[in-house]
């Protein structure tokens, strides 16, 4: 018997609207599905504005989905009271883009775990702040820092703390919302490594957002790439990132810097993301696609490629049916 997932999305809708202008639909996400098992590091990439921090809220419960179902350790979010909510917050928490504004100018580091401790009793009063520098060696943090306020800290000093506070609830899974982004490199690359170790001797599930693809590539096991609030392709990471069969997904990666360029021509995205510009029923990449087709008018099937590697792309269907094919050449462009 298989252990059910930590996370398990289905169907999960949140769109954004202008309530003067009920035409103007903004991305958010649009029946998206997926399971995040315990102890995975799963990334969710895509460019800014496509829904990534959207549904790390709905996850977390800091925003109410539209539609769909959300259920962390067997339990759907949607049939908790307000009472029963707030107790069952300590199962999921979120590490935001940027530490200083959740962390409390006006507490100490201790003071400011320590209630996070109390709010859940995760541990009996008075072990406080033994279990403190017991987390604070987890992260990379010296004892000394515990007595410190945040504007004492650094940049990567305080997100440490913030994954601190993160674990001192014990949750089965972290939201990490691009967490490296603002910092130096150098603390980057030593962000990570916490977050790698950490995974490593805890075994706390991860749904790690970011839009730099070397990050999620060190980091995390598999990858979902996300396009106007739905995945269209996921898989293992060295697969989708190493072998991207969905147009957008490669664009994406030929987007990234690189040191030394990739011979040869590079799929390319025209124009941004505009929910507005994708008809109803069509595959939302289309009016941005090197690679349209007529038939991308009608939604692509998701199609389940070898070793757990799913695109939602007619070229992948093919692919599926035909057996391998070119995926750089075009076909005929869609009129616009």
């Amino acid at each position: 018997m298989t252990a059910s997932p930590v996370l398990s999305v289905r169907k999960l809708t949140k769109l954004f609207g202008d309530r003067t202008r009920p035409e103007a639909v903004n991305v958010g996400v649009r029946g998206v599905s997926f399971d995040v098992e315990g102890g995975e590091v799963v990334g969710l990439i895509g460019e800014s504005g496509c829904g990534k921090t959207t549904l790390g809220r709905c996850v977390v419960g800091l925003q109410k989905p539209d539609d769909g179902h959300i259920v962390i350790n067997d339990t759907d979010l949607a049939s908790l009271s307000p009472a029963r909510m707030r107790t069952f917050r300590k199962a999921v928490q979120i590490v935001f883009q940027r530490p200083e504004t959740c962390l409390n100018p006006r507490m100490s580091v201790f003071t400011f775990v320590k209630q996070a401790m109390r709010n859940f009793d995760t541990v009996p009063r008075g072990h406080e702040r033994a279990r403190m520098i017991e987390l604070a060696q987890l992260v990379g943090l010296k004892e000394e820092a515990l007595d410190r306020f945040p504007h004492q800290l650094s940049g990567g000093e305080r997100q440490r703390v913030a994954i601190m506070r993160a674990l001192a609830c014990e949750p089965s899974l972290i939201v990490l919302d691009e967490p490296t982004s603002a910092l130096d490199v150098s603390v980057q690359a030593q962000v990570l490594r916490t977050l790698k170790d950490l995974q490593r001797e805890v075994g706390t599930s991860f749904l790690f957002i970011s839009h730099d693809v070397a990050v999620v590539r060190y980091i995390c096991s598999r990858v979902m790439v996300m396009y106007l609030g739905v995945i269209v392709e996921e898989g293992p990471s060295e697969i989708v990132l190493g072998h991207p069969v969905h147009p957008y997904t490669q664009a994406l990666l030929a987007a990234a810097p690189r040191i030394t360029p990739k011979p040869g021509p590079h799929p390319s995205l025209k124009g941004e993301l505009v929910l507005a510009d994708v008809g109803p029923g069509e595959c939302p990449v289309r009016a941005r696609c090197p690679m349209a087709h007529e038939r991308c008018r009608t939604a692509p099937p998701v199609t389940q490629l070898p070793e757990g590697h799913r695109v939602a792309c007619w070229l992948a269907a093919d692919a599926a049916t035909d057996g391998p094919i070119s995926i750089q050449t075009p076909s005929k462009k869609v009129p616009q």
